[in-house]
């Protein structure tokens, strides 16, 4: 049977560290806003887990309701130097969300979501990368598995997960050897098949059976999906377990790790702020 990736060790491990950071604060607090616009359940679900952990951490989180005037909303975030994160939940109705995410300072897009951050990514300067791919960067090196020289393969290819997540396993001192699959890819299970390390995020229920897994290969499972009133991921966890070496579990698995990465970006951002980095 597969090791369990559980993500609460990782995630207590960030934690500690934003502690640890935070008390050289003194007074002073990062804070953070959800920007809002009539969120569905989903999204509400999620914004009640964010401001619950940070009740925990004591950081301030400020939900808003978008204005009629959004790009004055932003830079008036992007001005305001008590502010150390935005975040756009998605979706943000009746706005051209996109521009949105754009106007966001880069130095406060926590997400990174933004061009300047996705552009980092590439170049290796981000400020920060997408929190749910460097989640998964978090959990394989928390648990000692080496991505150097191995076959990864990521199925869904979009800006918060696929594409990031393939540029940092292909970064030099990472290197692993990436195929990143989509809707279009023809023989996609064979390819899921060869993979020694394989993530799914494409954000369909049961999606990756056992038959697409190499045995012995470590899998994680990105996807967060609802079915028959439970949470569950992309992965079949209960038929791939026993052909796996590794695999994540969901919940408890990348998402809470993705929320304490999402604070470690906050942390990071307000001691740039002290430092004079706005």
């Amino acid at each position: 049977m597969a090791i369990i990736l559980e993500g609460m060790p990782v995630a207590k491990k960030i934690y500690q560290e934003i502690v640890e950071q935070m008390s050289r604060f003194g007074q002073k607090k990062p804070q953070l806003v959800l920007y809002c616009s009539h969120p569905d359940d989903s999204t509400q679900a999620y914004m009640k887990s964010i401001l619950k952990r940070g009740e925990k951490l004591g950081i301030p989180v400020h939900v808003i309701e978008a204005s009629k005037q959004p790009f004055n909303d932003i830079m008036r975030f992007n001005n305001d130097s008590m502010i150390s994160g935005v975040m756009i939940m998605h979706p943000l109705r009746e706005v051209d969300e996109d521009m949105i995410i754009k106007a966001i300072s880069p130095l406060k897009d926590v997400e990174g979501r933004g061009p300047v951050n996705l552009g980092g990514v590439v170049m290796g300067e981000a400020y920060y990368a997408p929190p749910t791919a460097e989640a998964v960067m978090e959990i394989l090196d928390f648990y000692g598995i080496s991505i150097r020289g191995r076959d990864v393969t990521i199925l869904g290819r979009s800006t918060t997960v696929g594409k990031p997540l393939a540029l940092l396993m292909l970064k030099k001192g990472v290197d692993g050897t990436v195929t990143v699959c989509h809707s279009r890819t023809r023989n996609i299970e064979s390819k899921a098949k060869g993979a020694d390390i394989l993530v799914s995020a494409v954000g369909k229920a049961g999606f990756v059976r056992k038959s697409w897994v190499k045995e012995g290969a470590v899998v994680i499972d990105v996807g967060i999906n609802f079915s028959n009133g439970k949470i569950v991921g992309d992965v079949d966890f209960e038929e791939v377990k026993d052909i796996a070496t590794a695999i994540t579990p969901v919940p408890h698995g990348v998402g809470v790790v993705t929320t304490a990465v999402l604070f470690k970006h906050l942390v990071e951002s307000f001691k740039r702020i002290l430092d004079g980095g706005l």
